[in-house]
């Protein structure tokens, strides 16, 4: 069963997620609760909270969305279809470390153009790459419709080079993005 709990403090939805666990125990000790989490961190802090309440805390998962979405393509059969490796964020950003410097020409590009003027050694391409890499790669899980009009060829001004960007590197791709 997938239940899905938001909130924003914490330490009420570790409280809450404790009771679901005391109130309805998994049925064998060698099943797993799993906890999607956004960091390290959290899974840490959670993990430790859980200890605290019931004295021992072990066995759980904790998957990133991503992975948990990768796993869901997976479970449905679906993982075939889903490019995951190629549209993670590690391999978005060499991606686009490779594409952007020839898109740079482009109108669309003239304020990266101008971010990027001057940089020798490549570091300021590095980081740039990696920081849209894991804006992609959020907006595969959190705004797959801004995704979809951009294939479907929509074009918002606003974003100037994005949906170029993204054109590209679906381009080079054989399969699928989770979004």
């Amino acid at each position: 069963m997938l239940d899905i709990y938001t909130g924003n403090r914490l330490e009420t939805l570790v409280s809450a997620f404790g009771d679901i666990v005391a109130d309805s125990p998994l049925a064998s000790p060698f099943e797993r609760e799993w906890i999607v989490v956004q960091s390290w961190g959290m899974q840490r802090w959670l993990s430790m909270q859980l200890a605290a309440r019931f004295g021992v805390w072990a066995g759980a998962e904790y998957p990133f969305p991503n992975a948990l979405v990768q796993r869901l393509f997976e479970w449905l059969g679906l993982s075939e279809q889903a490019d995951s490796e190629r549209f993670s964020k590690e391999s978005i950003s060499w991606s686009l470390m490779r594409l952007l410097p020839d898109l740079l020409e482009r109108d669309s590009f003239a304020p990266l153009r101008a971010y990027l003027d001057g940089d020798r050694d490549g570091l300021k391409l590095f980081q740039l790459c990696g920081r849209i890499g894991d804006t992609f790669d959020q907006y595969t899980l959190f705004r797959p419709d801004l995704l979809a009009a951009w294939e479907a060829g929509g074009d918002d001004v606003a974003q100037d080079w994005q949906p170029e960007l993204w054109l590209a590197l679906v381009a080079e791709s054989t399969g699928k993005h989770r979004g």
